[in-house]
């Protein structure tokens, strides 16, 4: 006899999706950069632990069996909004912990922060192709006659 899937609340398949791999990579990685901020810049935790919980929400909300049902066209601008704020903030991140000082917990906390920046640019643009374009296409307000 074939064997019975469990019913569970998370669907973990997402997380073999290319959306899911780069929502777990950035994750991770903002955990590695809230851990190294805490010694060289304080002032700088606030924002990278605000951003980390955003992504933690949008995997959690990416593993959901029925995720939440937002009005159409919500989704994707708030998955874009997370990657914009997320460029800018962990780029802002890696300039200040460069700058609060020059030791070597520093340049690993700009690193880290500057290939994180980049991860959320990369999320920018895959968001806005993948799911920004089809829905703009698609606007049911607009009447085009």
């Amino acid at each position: 006899m074939g064997q019975q899937e469990l019913d569970g609340v998370f669907e973990l398949g997402v997380l073999r999706t290319p959306k899911g791999l780069l929502l777990g990579a950035e994750l991770v990685l903002c955990g590695a950069v809230v851990g190294l901020l805490a010694p060289p810049a304080p002032p700088t935790l606030a924002p990278a632990l605000l951003q980390a919980l955003a992504v933690a929400a949008a995997l959690g909300g990416q593993l959901l069996r029925r995720p939440p049902r937002l009005p159409h066209g919500y989704g994707p601008c708030l998955d874009l909004f997370r990657a914009v704020s997320g460029t800018i903030i962990f780029l802002v991140v890696a300039l200040v912990a460069l700058a609060a000082s020059r030791d070597a917990l520093a340049a690993t906390t700009f690193t880290f922060s500057l290939i994180l920046s980049f991860l959320f640019a990369f999320d920018v643009f895959v968001t806005y192709h993948a799911k920004v374009v089809p829905v703009v296409g698609q606007d049911t307000d607009v009447d085009s006659t």
